[in-house]
């Protein structure tokens, strides 16, 4: 029985050391960014008009999502400036669509809907090819050192701004 155990052990390592190998050479080439801190010090700031509460949205909500770049080849401030479509709750996210500044060969970005707040974004450039992704995610999203944003999703102004953090990858360029 011991020896099942050992072996299973083995080649659960021996599998997650190729995926890993495999994951690691398909990467080259591409740029990870962390955007706005990170989960454990979040510096970005997000504003939301009308602020997001636990009722569905009956129209858009505006943002402006901005933080700095940090990473590998990573510098500067970047910027989203969109809007989720109607429908949108703390807890289920609609899709939205976006500006972009601050990032080279970005000009706009289109998230999926999503949970809780996550969910995955495309980035494009100006002849509309994906060149990019952000791994969005709210989940860390703090109104003000006491109060983590979710909290504010059960007022009438839901939430209206916040910190956050972020992961931004680039496609190598063809």
């Amino acid at each position: 029985m011991r020896s099942r155990a050992v072996a299973l052990v083995i080649a659960t390592a021996a599998v997650g050391l190729l995926a890993t190998t495999g994951s690691a050479a398909a990467s080259q080439g591409e740029t990870v960014c962390t955007w706005g801190g990170t989960p454990a010090a979040p510096t970005g700031v997000a504003t939301f008009s009308p602020g997001i509460t636990n009722t569905p949205s009956t129209g858009p909500i505006q943002f402006t999502a901005t933080g700095v770049l940090a990473g590998s080849g990573c510098t500067g401030k970047l910027t989203y400036t969109g809007y989720f479509e109607p429908g949108h709750t703390c807890a289920l996210n609609t899709a939205f669509h976006a500006k972009v500044t601050g990032l080279p060969r970005v000009v706009r970005v289109e998230g999926q809907p999503g949970v809780a707040g996550t969910a995955l974004a495309l980035l494009y450039d100006a002849d509309g090819n994906v060149v990019g992704s952000d791994q969005a995610q709210f989940l860390t999203t703090v109104a003000n050192e006491s109060d983590p944003g979710f909290m504010s999703c059960g007022t009438p102004q839901g939430l209206t701004e916040g910190f956050w953090s972020d992961t931004v990858e680039l496609f190598a360029s063809r």
